[in-house]
């Protein structure tokens, strides 16, 4: 009854706003729809390139970007849709087609962009790639990726002879495109030593709970063997360098990431930028977190440079990233702890594998998730059910033991034989009641990281209003808090049946109320998890009995 009236309870009260009506949308928004208007570009930066003049050494005069006509090209896949420009060359758009923001749009990875994304940055930035106008392969227009990759080329040339070219190809289904950059005659050019591929558009948040989002958001590379996080801030700012053999460079949001790998040669150093700034919103202040990547590459020798890369851009989704390598998974940032990560691994990773093969089947994740506990509650059942058995004797024991502790009240000696004594007669082990669990932390502690990170429930539908399992209460009026109240409710009862000592009583009210504090924001879908699995801890605490050993008869 809570569950069903609890929207029309809150907004009589005044203390929830009506729901709108859900907008569908118009034939004009769907992707099937070509509207060009609908991909326009923003507004750029138009600044002249500086290139340097090898004969006098002075910057070398260029067309503004302004007096010249700017071009776009629409590539639509399976996954993306892309707006590239002649405006730098490159993507000034990328939408993701099969996820969107809570208002149904498609989730743009490039929001507000005003710069062909990524870039080549050369002579330490003097000559920037992006603000250079290119002729395209392709005429302006709309194309579809059905099959054969679809291949696109921007070129640059100066007078002279030296040549910028950017290769694009992109694939009919995959979150990655390949790039090839190459420099014909760079000696006219004046570049040298080495330059840097750079990713200097940031990423927004997708989620309602910004709070959480913000805190998700960080970059990372992988060099060598070890992985290089960049989230240390000093006075809401960092701009770091890290020198080394570099896998790969990767910015995230809560549920989506970039990722600039290179193919043909490894990268010599990795590099990053944040900044913090307070951002007010209709749902509160936070701390809004603005990041930019890069990857330095070195310059050989010869006058052609050629250099490829691999750029992801989609969703931090295991079954998608684990066809990457390089450690590509560590992205999702689930068993990278040092000394006991690799322990939470070994039980994230299969975890990560079963759901969507479960969701295969019973195509509803909450159901998934009921069954899911249930199969884990089973799995280690034979280690709980001894701790119940132990919790259960030493509550029918109690009494007893109560009377023993008056009658030995001054005799600690006496005390401790006579309750060792008890325990065997009745074949509790006072030590074991946590015992079993310790095996299971590292399998909780892996459902905890997969079921917070993983973007299979993002959006993903179970009853009622819980339409969104990766969420939590915005408020204390959200209909997700009912989910955590249950979840209390079963933990007050669970704890008041097998609670051995009056003494701790107190810890039956305050336990429920912290674990709703901890559960409060958490995903819906964990919290479900939860509720289920005290829920089946609790039938069985029901049907186990205490096991008892017969009484031994003490030798005089």
């Amino acid at each position: 009854m809570l569950v069903i009236f609890w929207i029309p309870i809150m907004t009589n009260l005044g203390l929830m706003k009506p729901m709108p009506p859900r907008q569908t949308p118009t034939a004009v928004d769907t992707l099937s729809v070509v509207d060009t208007t609908r991909y326009a570009v923003q507004p750029r930066d138009t600044t002249s390139a500086a290139l340097v003049d090898t004969s006098t050494g002075a910057p070398a005069a260029l067309p503004q970007m302004e007096n010249l006509p700017e071009d776009t090209i629409i590539v639509e896949t399976d996954v993306w849709l892309v707006t590239l420009t002649n405006h730098g060359g490159g993507p000034v758009s990328l939408k993701l087609k099969d996820y969107k923001y809570n208002n149904d749009g498609p989730v743009e990875m490039l929001p507000e962009c005003r710069k062909a994304t990524p870039d080549f940055m050369f002579l330490g930035g003097a000559l920037d790639a992006g603000k250079l106008v290119y002729q395209a392969s392709l005429p302006k227009g709309k194309y579809s990726v059905t099959g054969t990759p679809l291949e696109i080329s921007y070129s640059f040339q100066k007078e002279g002879g030296a040549t910028i070219t950017k290769r694009y190809r992109f694939y009919q289904d995959r979150y990655d495109y390949d790039l090839v950059l190459t420099v014909d005659k760079r000696s006219g050019l004046g570049i040298e030593r080495e330059y840097s591929f750079e990713w200097n558009n940031r990423l927004d948040p997708t989620e309602l709970d910004l709070f959480s989002e913000y805190n998700t958001m960080w970059a990372m590379a992988y060099q060598g063997t070890e992985r290089v996080k960049f989230d240390k801030y000093s006075d809401n700012r960092f701009s770091r360098t890290e020198s080394g053999n570099t896998n790969w460079i990767a910015n995230r949001s809560k549920y989506f990431t970039y990722i600039l790998i290179p193919r043909s040669d490894t990268a010599v150093a990795a590099k990053a930028s944040g900044l913090k700034e307070k951002t007010v919103t209709a749902r509160g202040t936070f701390e809004r977190r603005t990041l930019t990547t890069g990857l330095v590459m070195n310059i050989p020798q010869n006058e052609t440079l050629s250099d490829s890369f691999t750029v992801f851009v989609g969703p931090i989704d295991y079954e998608i990233l684990r066809g990457y390598g390089n450690n590509v998974l560590d992205i999702i940032d689930i068993g990278t702890t040092p000394v006991v990560g690799w322990i939470i691994k070994i039980f994230a990773i299969p975890i990560m594998w079963l759901l969507p093969r479960m969701y295969d089947i019973i195509p509803n994740y909450g159901v998934v998730i009921i069954l899911f506990s249930l199969v884990i509650k089973l799995l280690t059942w034979p280690l709980s059910k001894k701790t119940v058995q132990s919790m259960m004797a030493m509550k029918e024991i109690q009494p007893k033991l109560e009377e023993l502790k008056k009658k030995h009240k001054n005799n600690p000696q006496a005390l401790n034989k006579e309750m060792m004594k008890l325990y065997k007669e009745h074949g509790v082990n006072p030590f074991s009641g946590c015992l079993p669990y310790l095996p299971q932390l590292p399998l909780f502690i892996a459902l905890y990281s997969v079921f917070s990170a993983t973007i299979v429930l993002r959006q993903a539908p179970f009853v009622l209003w819980w339409n969104d399992l990766s969420r939590g209460a915005l408020s204390f009026t959200d209909p997700y808090i009912i989910m955590v109240i249950v979840m209390m409710v079963l933990m007050f009862v669970q704890q008041k049946m097998t609670m051995t000592d009056p003494k701790n009583k107190i810890l039956i009210y305050i336990m429920p109320l912290f674990m709703g504090f901890i559960f409060y924001k958490a995903a819906a879908g964990l919290v479900l998890y939860w509720t289920c699995f005290s829920l089946f801890s609790f039938i069985e605490q029901l049907v186990v009995k205490p096991h008892k050993q017969p009484t031994v008869p003490v030798q005089q």
